[in-house]
Formats: C-alpha cells, structure tokens, sequence
C-alpha cells in the first residue's frame, strides 16, 4: 500500500477488532466480511464449538451469519489458520504503526522478541531495528536491496510502497507468485508446480494484476460499489432522519405524560380537598351531636344518683 504524502488518515476505528477491542493481530475476514485477530476468532471459535455443539459451523460474533468450514476442514483449533487474511486491513496496520513510531522489527519479532524498527527493506517487505539492518546489508544476497528510513516515510520525505504479503490458503506459509488464468486462482509455487503444471496459460501475479484497474470486471465493481455506497449513505441519512424523528416523538409523548400526570395529580388533590372538607363537616356534626347526647345522659345520671341519695337517706 502506497503511503500518500500528504495524508494521516487516521484508522483506529476501522483497524479496531470487535472482541478484543485492540488493534488488529493477524486480521481474518469471514465471509460476510468482518475481520478478527487470529487468535480472538480462535478462541470465539473454539467456544461456540464446544457450547453449540457444532462439527462444522459456527455464527459471526458481529452479524450472526452461518459460517460454514466444512467436515474436510478438520479440527476447529485450525478453522482461525485457514480463514483468508485481510491484507488490505493488514497493511493499514502497518501504515499506523510506521506513522506512530510503533512499527516493531520484523526479523526480532520472529525471534519473539521485540524492537521498534528502524528501516523499511522494499525488497523483503520487512522492516528492520538498526542492528538488523546491518546485519541485512551484510549479507550479499541482500546488500544491494533498497532501504528506506520509516523517519523519513513519516515525514513524507519518501514515498514508498509496502505492500502486505498473500499467502496461499493451501500451503501454510508460502507466497502468492503466480496466477492460473484457467481457473482464476492465484497461486504459490507449490500450487503451481503440483495442481496447476498442466494448465496452459499460468501468469506471474504481476502481469495478472497489471491493467485490473482498466479491466472491464473491475470497472463494472468499481461501479456497483459506488451505487452501493450511496444506497448505504442514503440508507444511513435515513436511519438519522428516523432517528431524529423518533427522539422527536418519543420527546413529545414524555412531555404529554408529564402533562397528563400533572392533571391526574391535580384532579386527585381536588378530591382529597373536597373529601377531606365533608369528613371535617361530618365530624363537626357527628361531635356536636354526640356531645348533645352526652351533656342529656350526663342530666340523666345526675338525677338518678339524687334518687339514689334520697333512698339511702
């Protein structure tokens, strides 16, 4: 991937995986193209197997899509190994590491261990810390390979290609050289020397990837993704629009609530006023009439006790 001179585009977003939540580490794509690190598949992978129970299936952690590997793909701890690698994602991540200083050295990182890079080798497509660089200009197989200083990539001093490597999906390991025009599949050595000697019109991968931009194919995609892409902005200003509608309504409906309620507590407070003021009436006339009968009963047991008095006399 080129690295244009005057952007710095920045990609955290979109080189973010979904579970891990960190850029991405040997990105794999599905076949409803969402990307994952290797190792963050694998495990997601290896646990839906064991929980679904499933021999050949298993559902992309974002959309939810069959993901079929088939009983010939053998065990489930080598289905993250044989998904395609994102390269284009791939490559991107090398184009931020390079421009945050954070590229580490290809060549340490193989030994598992861990320096920040020094050069970039056009040849190899690896990026090297200062001793590996003199160790790579050393040998004489290498010596006369073109280096570029990633200082001087970051600051737009050079304009370098960096391409990410595809390998092949049957032979772990090998690089993608040649192309079957036959049975348009791109292929290693190994595929091309045992699947594909019989094929008469093999290419190398360049001449195959020479005038693509210019292939009628290619212009036909060219144009669906653009239609595609606008269907998917006016898809996405629709979302909006009904997104900003729905606030507005779901607003209003709180604000009629709020407004019901507040005559509901209203209404009620009016009640409790006027129960409370009968209770109150009530109650006046209910005592007065209960102290009417008692000031009579109080009369009356006087006059019985005088009675009284005047027997015991």
């Amino acid at each position: 991937m080129a690295i244009a001179p005057d952007k710095k585009s920045n990609f955290d977003d979109f080189l973010t995986c979904f579970i891990c939540l960190e850029t991405f580490t040997g990105p794999k794509y599905l076949p409803c193209l969402h990307t994952f690190c290797t190792k963050c598949i694998n495990t997601y992978i290896l646990s839906t197997v064991e929980k679904e129970k499933t021999k050949a299936t298993f559902k992309c952690p974002i959309c939810r899509q069959n993901v079929l590997m088939g009983e010939s793909t053998g065990n489930p701890e080598t289905w993250a190994e044989k998904l395609p690698g994102n390269h284009f994602v791939a490559s991107l991540v090398n184009r931020q590491a390079i421009r945050r200083h954070e590229k580490i050295c290809d060549a340490c990182n193989a030994n598992n261990e861990s320096k920040n890079a020094f050069s970039w080798c056009i040849v190899c497509e690896e990026a090297f810390c200062e001793s590996c660089d003199k160790c790579h200009k050393s040998f004489k197989m290498t010596a006369k390979h073109p280096i570029m200083l990633l200082k001087d990539i970051v600051t737009n001093k050079e304009t370098v290609s960096i391409p990410s490597l595809i390998y092949c999906e049957e032979h772990s390991g090998e690089v993608v050289k040649a192309y079957c025009v036959d049975h348009s599949k791109p292929l290693c050595t190994l595929c091309a020397t045992l699947s594909h000697k019989k094929c008469e019109d093999v290419i190398t991968i360049e001449a195959a990837a020479s005038g693509i931009k210019k292939s009628e194919k290619v212009m036909e995609l060219s144009r669906e993704l653009k239609e595609t892409s606008k269907q998917l902005s006016d898809l996405i200003q629709n979302r909006k629009d009904h997104t900003t509608d729905f606030e507005k309504e779901a607003e209003a409906a709180l604000t009629k609530v709020s407004a019901i309620k507040d005559n509901i507590v209203k209404h009620l407070n009016t009640i409790e006023e006027q129960i409370k003021d009968e209770i109150n009436k009530s109650k006046k006339e209910v005592v007065l009439k209960l102290f009417e009968k008692s000031t009579e009963l109080e009369s009356l047991k006087s006059t019985v006790d005088n009675f009284i008095a005047i027997f015991d006399t």
